[in-house]
């Protein structure tokens, strides 16, 4: 290695060990560091695999946004979807579905994930749906618009596909504790 790179590791690192050392003082010693470890959701496969409803469907109620109380320009979506078929759980028929998403200047809806396409009233999509019966609502895991039969038989192939998801290899939380000044 290089004496520059040296020098630039050594750098980096007495930043990281002044700012560790700044956080912990003025947090009396405790920090804890949360990260969140959730599967793949970059193909139709991995988002079939982990959520236990995929249904396709035509969003018909209207959708109305619960903005977060911190930022208002993030929050909750929440629609109904008229269910046309069932690719994986039980039958549905009629669902009301919560989505995270941000919201822009023009009023509309957006997220960052291809697989994760905002609910818009009069649109049909294939769904991915975690059940959450602990905070009474089912969550959208995935969403992609589904104009076409094409793109219902690519979701019936990933539900068929049983992916095995790959493991996580994450701790979701680490508290690391010093003793606090006088």
């Amino acid at each position: 290695m290089r004496k520059r790179a040296w020098i630039t590791a050594a750098a980096a690192g007495l930043v990281l060990t002044a700012t560790t050392g700044a956080y912990l003082l003025t947090n009396d010693g405790d920090v804890t560091v949360s990260s969140v470890c959730a599967p793949p959701a970059g193909t139709p496969e991995y988002v079939a695999a982990y959520a236990p409803t995929v249904v396709i469907g035509t969003v018909t109620g209207p959708t109305r946004y619960i903005p977060d109380a911190d930022d208002p320009s993030t929050g909750v979506q929440v629609a109904t979807l008229t269910v046309e078929k069932t690719l994986k759980g039980s039958s549905q028929s009629d669902m009301d579905l919560s989505q995270a998403v941000s919201r822009t200047a023009q009023g509309t809806y957006t997220t960052a994930e291809p697989l994760y396409q905002p609910l818009v009233t009069g649109q049909r999509y294939a769904v991915a749906v975690l059940d959450r019966t602990e905070s009474s609502g089912r969550w959208v895991w995935g969403a992609e618009r589904t104009p076409d039969g094409q793109t219902d038989d690519r979701w019936a192939a990933a539900v068929a596909a049983k992916a095995v998801l790959p493991t996580a290899a994450c701790d979701d939380t680490l508290t690391l504790t010093s003793t606090p000044a006088p």
